[in-house]
């Protein structure tokens, strides 16, 4: 928000730069992004007024050009001008020649069709004060003739560009930014004087107000002023409005924009001959009623909206943009003015639901003041009858039939220095709390505080504490060692399984990466099974392509591989610790995603990152998260070079990684065919299963289906561990196990395998070690040989060892025989020989 230091001055006496001012702002926790000088960069530019309009040269442009005499007090020019709003009796902004202009443009005197035209009369852009050219000079009106112009538009000025977080609405405005400052240097602070000079009929015979929706409205007042003349504001206005972003319009809605700055409260000018029978009707707006807003705009609402209207159609959409069909225009003479309280998080959702940002939006959704806009509305009210003329209706219409009570709350000074371990004395805490617009009264060694309305963010008795040591200074708080017992910080053990698997993972040379728990719709889809529960959608998404939370652990690693290709890296090997969100079915278990029973809903699960209450009406679902790893591999094994390194990873390589994290938490998993997830190739996906077949994560392909719609030509392997699974048994023992001292005896098994139902590797391999027994160090399957009539051999590398004695080879044959026969009487295989 940018705030004139100027127009600040006006509310508090400093006698500060504007640079030390946004010092004492950020100290206090006020961000101030930026200071600027405001004046343009120009000189020798005066006020000049056209006496006289001596002939017409000719046209330029589609324009007449005119020369026109200009006095600047005592002086006199002969000036060409081709504006269309030249005309005798303006006073307007004038460079004589020697003036220089942004850029670095010097004025001479120079001649056009013929004459001598001694200087220039000039533009909102060619001064460097605004954008606007095609509507003209830029007018002064009441301007003294040869008076500088950047001393007459009050440019000799700074702009403060200050960064309000959402929790502080009371400084986005002119006067509570002069209060911030009043608290932190001890300079007295006045408030907008308002002289209201009413008079005629009474406002109630001329507007009524029915609110309908008192939820989202809290209060809406209106007032009527009747003969205004609807024309340009005063130079000094529309100085004011361009130097905080603002474009002027007319008298009416500038008063309004002016107000909005200086107070904080949004306003609304209708043209209340446009109203019907002057009444106003705050509604919500029907399912699909169409509303076109000031900008041209045609608007299709809902009922979640809030619309202002007349008993006969909408006229504005509450606490963001007045209606087309009310605007205030050349023909208005008389307006009706709103000044009202809507709901936030109403205004949020309307604003976003619509595209819509507005300044009055922004201040609306972040909590306006209720109290203020009483104030506000007579301070616009009289800006408007001083600028445009006409009268104030008597008294206002006022409804509020939502009464905001008083919040009092009780500071103990002892608290206050518990909590920063030093305290001011109880009347400097109450003179600091009262410089910020708190009511104060003092009882001993505590604080009765009422807090005002503007001021939403104080709720509890440490809030004041910051307050205090916010405007005395952090600077004071004693720099003291901690003492007391110190406890041994215990980690969590999510975050130590964390920490391990990213370790290992890391080691071995994958990248991690972290990404969005959001995920699109349409990208989401790809990775579902028919049988798969509703993911869950967001009540109040940030984006479309955001709008559900992720259900499968794979989406955020594939769409870094696709990311990475896309940006020509075609070699990529990442992990991701992530979460993934399920709705908990109706008896309270969750949802795991890749769940094969059948869901009865028809519907996405809908929640909100909000509490429900925020949400009229809605509530949200309940739904678990479970921890995941996801791997993703594509491309090349290794780094390339000389040697070779272009070995292309496959599936045993995403096995033997998620298989290398589960031995990071102390656990061995087996394996077997088949998975619950989505998004793996059929033939080719795998699960780790771990004590009583306990599924602990699984492995394969990614569907090349799902590769071609994410861009990824070349085949990507992933594998997933559950790390919810993974923890929930019992970690094996870390033991110390000594070097070996005796040799290993190394012995190699083939065996042929055939049939309509062979058993798999791992099947093997697990009845070699039940037989094996305690000597048997390590199996590897080392080889694996296809016979033309079908039958396939596969062979191992068994390793033997003791302890406490070199194996000889009649203990090891022993072995070697009860594996065999353990093997070949339980499937249906033979050993290989020669």
């Amino acid at each position: 928000m940018k705030i004139l230091y100027g127009w600040v001055r006006e509310f508090v006496d400093l006698r500060l730069t504007a640079q030390q001012a946004a010092d004492r702002l950020v100290n206090a926790g006020i961000e101030v992004a930026s200071v600027t000088a405001l004046a343009p960069d120009c000189k020798g530019v005066v006020v000049g007024e056209i006496e006289a309009i001596e002939r017409e040269l000719g046209a330029s442009h589609g324009h007449r050009l005119l020369l026109c005499r200009v006095r600047t007090g005592r002086e006199r020019y002969a000036v060409v001008c081709g504006a269309p709003n030249t005309k005798v009796g303006v006073r307007a902004a004038f460079a004589p020649p020697g003036a220089v202009l942004p850029g670095g443009r010097r004025i001479a005197a120079a001649k056009i069709h013929g004459v001598e035209s001694q200087g220039m009369l000039c533009s909102e852009r060619e001064l460097g004060i605004g954008e606007e050219h095609d509507a003209g000079i830029l007018l002064l009106d009441g301007a003294r003739p040869g008076a500088d112009l950047v001393a007459t538009l009050g440019l000799d000025d700074h702009v403060l560009d200050v960064e309000i977080t959402p929790n502080r609405p009371d400084c986005l405005s002119i006067v509570g930014i002069a209060r911030e400052l009043s608290a932190l240097t001890g300079a007295r602070f006045r408030p907008p004087a308002v002289a209201l000079k009413e008079s005629g009929e009474p406002a109630r015979a001329l507007a009524r107000v029915a609110i309908e929706a008192p939820d989202l409205c809290h209060r809406f007042t209106a007032r009527v002023v009747s003969g205004v003349t609807i024309g340009p504001s005063p130079a000094w206005l529309q100085a004011r409005l361009r130097a905080v972003g603002l474009r002027p319009i007319s008298n009416v809605v500038d008063a309004t924009n002016y107000v909005l700055w200086e107070l904080g409260q949004p306003l609304h000018a209708y043209d209340h001959a446009t109203v019907a029978d002057g009444t106003i009707v705050v509604r919500r707006a029907r399912e699909a009623e169409r509303f076109t807003t000031l900008d041209g705009q045609e608007r299709q609402l809902d009922a979640s909206m809030l619309v202002i209207a007349d008993p006969r159609r909408a006229i504005g959409l509450a606490g963001v943009m007045g209606g087309a069909n009310t605007e205030v225009t050349e023909k208005t003479t008389r307006v009706l003015l709103e000044s009202a309280w809507f709901a936030p998080a109403s205004i949020r959702r309307t604003s976003r639901a619509l595209g819509l940002r507005t300044d009055a939006a922004y201040r609306f959704e972040r909590g306006a003041d209720i109290e203020t806009l009483v104030t506000a509305s007579a301070r616009a009210a009289a800006l408007i009858a001083e600028l445009a003329g006409g009268t104030i209706a008597r008294g206002l219409v006022d409804a509020y039939p939502r009464k905001r009570a008083p919040r009092p709350i009780r500071l103990r000074m002892s608290r206050v220095k518990r909590i920063l371990g030093v305290a001011p004395p109880v009347a400097q805490a109450r003179k600091i709390l009262a410089g910020l617009g708190l009511t104060v009264k003092a009882r001993g060694a505590e604080l009765a505080v009422t807090i005002p309305s503007f001021r939403r963010d104080l709720s509890m008795e440490d809030d004041l504490v910051e307050e205090i040591i916010r405007v005395w200074g952090y600077d004071r708080i004693p720099s003291t060692l901690p003492g007391g017992t110190i406890a041994l910080v215990t980690h969590p053990a999510a975050l130590g399984q964390a920490q391990s698997v990213r370790r290992v993972l890391v080691g071995v040379g994958l990248a991690e990466v972290v990404t969005h728990t959001f995920s699109d719709p349409a990208r989401t889809s790809l990775f579902r099974r028919p049988s798969d529960r509703p993911p869950v959608e967001l009540l109040n998404p940030l984006a479309q392509d955001a709008s559900w939370l992720r259900s499968n652990p794979l989406e955020g690693v594939l769409a870094a591989v696709a990311t990475n290709v896309r940006r020509q890296q075609p070699d990529v090997r990442i992990f991701e610790l992530c979460k993934t969100y399920a709705r908990a079915d109706e008896t309270g278990e969750p949802t795991q995603p890749g769940s094969t029973g059948k869901s009865n809903v028809s519907e996405p699960a809908r929640t909100s990152l909000r509490p429900p209450s925020n949400q009229a009406g809605l509530t949200a679902p309940a739904t678990t998260e479970p921890r995941w790893l996801a791997i993703a591999l594509t491309g090349a094994r290794g780094e390339p070079g000389w040697s070779g390194g272009r070995d292309r990873v496959d599936v045993y390589d995403a096995k033997g990684l998620a298989e290398h994290a589960l031995e990071a938490l102390g656990l061995r998993a087996g394996s077997g065919s088949g998975g619950a997830l989505g998004g793996f190739e059929p033939d080719c996906h795998g699960a780790l299963t771990g004590e009583g077949g306990v599924i602990l994560g699984e492995f394969g392909e990614v569907a090349a289906a799902l590769r071609e719609q994410l861009g990824i030509p070349a085949p990507v392997f992933a594998a997933v561990v559950s790390l919810d699974a993974a923890g929930a048994g019992p970690a094996a023992p870390i033991r110390y196990q000594a070097l070996p001292r005796f040799p290993v005896v190394e012995r190699d098994l083939a065996f042929v395998l055939g049939g309509d139902r062979p058993p798999t590797a791992a099947q093997v391999e697990s009845a070699i070690r039940e037989a094996a027994g305690s000597l048997l160090r390590r199996v590897v399957l080392f080889d694996v040989f296809r016979f033309p009539d079908g039958r396939s051999s596969l062979a191992w590398r068994l390793l033997f060892q003791a302890e406490d004695r070199t194996l000889t080879d009649d203990e090891v044959n022993a072995i070697q025989e009860r594996i065999v026969r353990r093997v070949t009487e339980t499937f249906p295989i033979t050993l290989r020989s020669g």
